[in-house]
């Protein structure tokens, strides 16, 4: 029987049914094919919203005005939003089974709306529940990854303290707005006061400071001295943080009544600025190396006697262990481990090395967590679902769901369910660069969002790039002096890597899932240069970490395999059997003048071989720390960022003589690839991330 209209009330706990879908309003749950799955609270509004007219249209801007009644948002949010509930319902926007995309118009369910069948008077059937027998769950997690939609099974509830967590983040205010970055806060024992580093462009210093805006005490020193990541012992009057100079650094801990301090750790370990401190005060986790070459790893040192001990290892291929963070009972370290734009989620045990594992099968750019209970959740700060915000991920389960705060990093929780955390806002913009004269006085195509990863066409007459300019991650291509077209990009999906085609009729790039609550299908597509559909180049596989048109029409990709990339080709024309190229693990490649060039995971130095023989040596060329993926690769020339007399610029490097040419006053930086020099050498351009805006926000 077909349900009455709910436009006059739709926000009623009636339940209905969605096609084969049925849908528990009051309960927040669907019930598909695939099992029970929950709604958070905003989903469930859209598809009532969308059930109260079934069949008709729904303008956007009508969707936007009743669901998100008194509050100013844009479209934007509203493609995020929806591209998360199809995903819940296992639904593709190209061929619609409940939820079709009238294109700059709104929405409306294509699925037949029916009233859903109640239960017998008596019945003594099951509540509506997902199933937790042991069989079912492996099966269950399996086509959840396999449909992409694991992120978004219900979560178990937090502790009562946290509860509501999404609505007191949309009413988060700002605790602190001084110009300096204001980073890593921290709560008080009581939850009375926040200590966070406040930081200029040569120095930082902690500052303590009660949350209602009142007393503020400030612990500074000489200048050039960086102080970081304060965290309070229980007594709330002292406090352990990390100091570095041009001398050295350590972790110290301070008396805030008497000034005096004590060195705990010394910088033998050269231990990273982002440590913790137990909340019983007996302990330090801290990110650090026995060894130069060798990637960062977990110790564990007491802070009254005993030298650190190790609490994890880790493979070079396997990245980085960084920004620990102890449980609340100090029973377990939950930390990062990966490499740049590939970190996922780890927790070890404190005093069991072995039990290191990973929580979930989500990479990204990562930014802290904070303990919501002794078993958690976390609340993560990462761009698991296409962009930075707080996550909740259950540490049990590996499932994850956004719970907004864009922007959001570093959060810690307070003891009475207070949330703090840094509000980062990041720009990155493309300045030309004359090879003559220097860099330009101007960015092209500059915009308050993100734009990165250039690349000149063959003829060097058009520019491809990524950028979030319109909301989501997109490839652009512009001439210069012109605009820039978007010409990869849809909903629910982001774009990166793009590299022209020899011929520049086509662009290749990697296309992920923007709203993916696990790990995400990272496929090969080809977009015609002037724009059009993508082809996707199954025959790759869904784990491809760049993909490049060599010469010869041979195709070069790299396959993700841990955190760095395994490089792979085949003919165009026979993409089902690909070789193996001898050669390490890479974290990046570029192709040019016949040459392959790569780097390595933890290894500054650039590789060059001939595609025709794969011969490779090193090269001799110097490349600043941390530069692994900003340089390119020019027929007859390295363009890598250096570092010179403590100033990072752009330099070139004759690949015959492997001398140092030119330097321009200009540092490439930011996220991905950075470096666009033409096949001639005439026309360079760069990627520069501006200075970030950091505020702190208290959601209470």
């Amino acid at each position: 029987m077909a349900a009455e209209p709910l436009k006059s009330s739709w926000k009623r706990d009636v339940p209905f049914r969605l096609g084969d879908v049925e849908v528990l309003p009051a309960s927040g749950e669907i019930r598909t094919p695939r099992g029970v799955e929950r709604l958070r609270p905003l989903l469930m509004d859209i598809l009532l919203r969308l059930a109260a007219e079934p069949g008709a249209v729904v303008r956007r801007e009508t969707l936007l005005e009743d669901v998100w009644r008194r509050r100013m948002v844009n479209d934007e949010v509203l493609s995020r939003a929806m591209a998360e509930l199809r995903t819940t319902l296992g639904d593709d926007a190209r061929v619609p089974r409940y939820i079709e995309t009238l294109p700059k118009l709104g929405y409306r369910l294509v699925a037949a709306v029916s009233q859903a069948p109640a239960p017998l008077p008596g019945s003594d059937a099951p509540p509506l529940r997902a199933s937790r027998s042991p069989a079912a769950i492996p099966g269950l997690l399996l086509l959840a990854a396999a449909l992409g939609t694991a992120g978004w099974w219900a979560l178990r509830a937090p502790p009562a303290p946290f509860a509501g967590l999404e609505r007191r983040l949309t009413l988060a205010r700002p605790l602190t707005s001084d110009p300096e970055l204001e980073l890593s806060p921290r709560f008080s024992p009581d939850g009375r006061h926040v200590a966070f580093a406040l930081a200029g462009r040569d120095a930082a210093k902690i500052v303590v400071q009660s949350i209602d805006g009142g007393a503020r005490q400030v612990v500074d020193g000489p200048g050039g001295e960086t102080r970081m990541s304060p965290a309070f012992f229980p007594d709330g009057r002292r406090i352990a943080y990390w100091k570095g100079s041009d001398a050295g650094c350590s972790i110290v801990e301070r008396n805030l009544d008497t000034g005096r301090e004590r060195t705990l750790l010394d910088c033998a370990m050269s231990p990273r600025a982002r440590f913790d401190l137990s909340a019983d005060g007996r302990w330090i986790v801290f990110s650090g190396t026995a060894r130069n070459q060798d990637p960062a790893t977990l110790w564990v040192l007491e802070v009254d006697g005993g030298p650190p001990r190790p609490l994890t290892t880790s493979e070079k291929d396997l990245g980085d262990d960084i920004v620990p963070r102890f449980s609340p009972d100090a029973k377990q370290v939950a930390f990062f481990r990966g490499n740049a734009s590939q970190r996922a989620p780890w927790v070890v045990n404190r005093g069991d090395p072995a039990s290191a594992h990973a929580v979930a099968r989500l990479e990204g750019l990562s930014y802290g967590f904070a303990w919501l209970g002794p078993d958690g959740p976390l609340l993560v700060a990462a761009d698991w679902f296409g962009f930075r915000a707080l996550n909740l991920l259950d540490v049990a389960s590996g499932k994850a769901r956004l719970v907004g705060a864009r922007g959001a990093r570093y959060p810690d929780a307070g003891p009475s369910g207070e949330i703090v955390f840094e509000n980062a806002v990041y720009t990155a913009n493309l300045w030309p660069v004359d090879p003559v004269s220097g860099p330009a006085k101007e960015p092209s195509w500059p915009s308050t969002r993100y734009s990165n990863e250039p690349e000149f066409s063959p003829d060097a007459a058009h520019l491809a790039f990524a950028s979030n300019r319109d909301g989501a991650d997109a490839l652009y291509v512009a001439t210069e002096g012109g605009e820039a077209s978007r010409i990869a990009f849809g909903e629910g999906y982001r774009y990166l890597r793009p590299h022209w085609s020899p011929d520049g009729r086509s662009i290749y790039a990697v296309r992920t899932l923007a709203a993916a609550g696990s790990a995400s299908p990272s496929e090969a597509v080809r977009v015609p240069a002037t724009g059009g559909p993508a082809e996707v180049l199954a025959a790759l596989g869904r784990s491809v970490g760049d993909v490049r048109e060599g010469p010869g029409g041979i195709l070069y990709w790299g396959e993700a395999a841990d955190h760095a990339l395994r490089l792979m080709r085949a003919p165009l024309a026979d993409l089902a059997h690909p070789e193996r190229l001898p050669l390490p693990l890479v974290s990046q490649y570029q192709l040019s003048g016949g040459r392959l060039a790569f780097t390595q995971p933890h290894l500054d130095k650039v590789t060059l071989c001939r595609l025709e023989t794969l011969a490779c040596a090193p090269l001799r060329i110097a490349i600043a720390p941390s530069g692994a993926l900003h340089w390119a690769l020019a027929p007859g020339g390295l363009y890598a960022r250096t570092a010179s007399n403590g100033t990072l610029r752009l330099a070139r490097f004759d690949l015959a003589t492997q001398a140092m040419t030119r330097q321009w006053n200009i540092a490439p930086s930011g996220a991905g690839s950075s470096i666009a020099v033409s096949a001639d050498e005439r026309h360079i351009v760069v990627a520069k991330e501006e200075d970030p805006a950091i505020d702190l926000m208290i959601a209470r």
